[in-house]
């Protein structure tokens, strides 16, 4: 989707978030707090799964830098030796699917769209926030299979250096 299309979009968008995390109450606040501040982040990119013209799932990432929350809550839980190696990595910070669309192959055809033709070396963060229900996260990791470890400290499942089964 382009920048355009998120933006006229958003409320759909925030539809199947707050179906899928349920973790905010104020489209508003999510939307200019979270949607529209990421949108405006380096090489960032925005992937939608339709039934028809119906949104039913999507995924949004950016590349990181140093000073933002996830990066560098990347950096404290590796260290910064094997941080050194896996940043700067595009970071994939949302990947929903509502719950009757789950199982049929739109997550992963989310990711692959998501990471597709990234310049530089091949590095991605997927992470899943804690206040989550892990089984569908875990559900997911075990069918999609490419990505080599889940780093249970810190529910990060990295692809690229340091990353191996």
């Amino acid at each position: 989707m382009s920048d355009a299309e998120v933006r006229s979009r958003s409320p759909e968008i925030w539809d199947v978030y707050v179906e899928v995390f349920g973790d905010r109450t104020s489209y508003d606040e999510w939307l200019d707090g979270m949607l529209l501040r990421h949108a405006a982040r380096e090489k960032f990119r925005f992937a939608a799964a339709l039934e028809g013209s119906a949104l039913v799932g999507f995924a949004w990432g950016y590349r990181g830098a140093p000073g933002q929350y996830y990066t560098d809550s990347v950096r404290d839980a590796l260290g910064d030796e094997l941080a050194d190696q896996w940043q700067p990595a595009f970071e994939i910070v949302e990947l929903a699917v509502l719950p009757g669309h789950r199982r049929g192959g739109l997550g992963r055809s989310l990711l692959h769209t998501m990471t597709q033709g990234i310049a530089g070396p091949a590095r991605v963060v997927l992470g899943r926030r804690r206040a989550i229900s892990p089984e569908p996260f875990a559900i997911f990791l075990r069918r999609y299979g490419s990505f080599p470890r889940l780093w249970g400290a810190t529910d990060l499942v990295v692809s690229g250096p340091g990353g191996g089964r």
